[in-house]
Formats: C-alpha cells, structure tokens, sequence
C-alpha cells in the first residue's frame, strides 16, 4: 500500500469483528509509532495493553461520563444515541484496546512537545494497522479523572489517546474534507 493511499484511505472504526490481533502484528504496528518524529528524538511515549478487567471497568466508566455529558444533548438523535451507547459498552468489540501515555515533562517545551510527539506516534499505529487491515477509534477519554485513575496515571502524565482497534467490521464511507486550499494561510 502507498502511503498516501493508506492516509486517504484510512477510516475511523467503531465496530470489530472478533478477530484477536496476533503479538507479532501488535509489535509491528507499535513499532511504527516509535518512528514517530518527536523534538530532541525524546520518544515521549508509552503504549498500555488494556486487560479485560481494566477494559470492563474502563468501558463502565466510558458509558457514565457520556450519559452524564453528550448523551444528555437532546439535539442528538436517539438512532445516533444507540450506537454511542452500542459502541461504549465494549469498545465496539474491539480485540486490542491501548492507551498511549506520555512521561512527566519537566519543562514548558515538553509539556507542549510530548502530546505532539505521542499524536505523531498514534497516526504511525493507525496507518500501520491500516496497512494490515486493521481499523481503529482514537478516544480523547483519557483526559478525564476517572480514566486517568483507573489507568494509574500519575497527575504529571498525560494521556495522549485511548485506542479501540480490530479488524473492521464494516468500513465507514469517505467523510468529505475541507479544500486544502481553505486551510492554507500565508504570511507577508
């Protein structure tokens, strides 16, 4: 696969088939976050397997904060709030769930450069499993205290992202995008 195919082609995943993702895939697609660029090649990250009994809490705790947030909207559909709650339940079915967590920064440079850094190593993850017909969910959950508690992550880390992965259940459609043209600024 070419890799501007993988980026074109690369597609938000929230529902899996059962599929296990074998040690040897799980190994090589981390490895590809660790080619993620990152300032003073400080490699600001680390990748959590999710076990089944941190995975059922975590997904309890999922489903509470989006009762007690989103899913009060009454803008959103009920249709889209099923699959919200279908999807909480269990990740999606999703047979690999992972976190990546950058270390304590110790300067303002590295508060801002570590989550870049990790962001950097999770698009590397997502266009490597692409490549192996493996989809994913980026969660922004590990920002909340309850994540962060249940996960064990001190107050001086962050987490960069939740991840639910697998082999895609279905594919999702092409999502439209802004013109590149509206998103290109130039200065003087």
């Amino acid at each position: 696969m070419e890799l501007l195919d993988a980026i074109r082609e690369r597609r938000t995943v929230r529902s899996f088939k059962p599929d296990p993702v074998s040690e040897q895939t799980m190994t090589a697609i981390f490895e590809a976050g660790t080619w993620a660029p990152s300032h003073g090649n400080k490699q600001p990250w680390e990748f959590v397997i999710i076990g089944p009994d941190t995975r059922a809490q975590l997904a309890s705790r999922y489903l509470a904060m989006l009762e007690a947030g989103p899913l009060r909207d009454p803008e959103l559909p009920d249709a889209r709030k099923q699959a919200i709650r279908a999807f909480a339940a269990d990740f999606g079915g999703a047979p690999l769930l992972f976190a990546v967590i950058c270390p304590p920064a110790t300067t303002d440079l590295d508060r801002y450069d570590f989550p870049l850094g990790a962001a950097a190593a999770l698009q590397n993850i997502f266009l490597a499993a692409w490549e192996r017909q493996l989809g994913g969910i980026w969660l922004s959950f590990g920002s909340t205290p309850s994540a962060r508690e249940l996960l064990g992550v001190e107050p001086d880390r962050t987490i960069a992202g939740i991840v639910a992965m697998g082999t895609p259940e279905t594919v999702p459609a092409v999502q439209p995008r802004i013109p590149v043209a509206e998103k290109i600024r130039r200065l003087p």
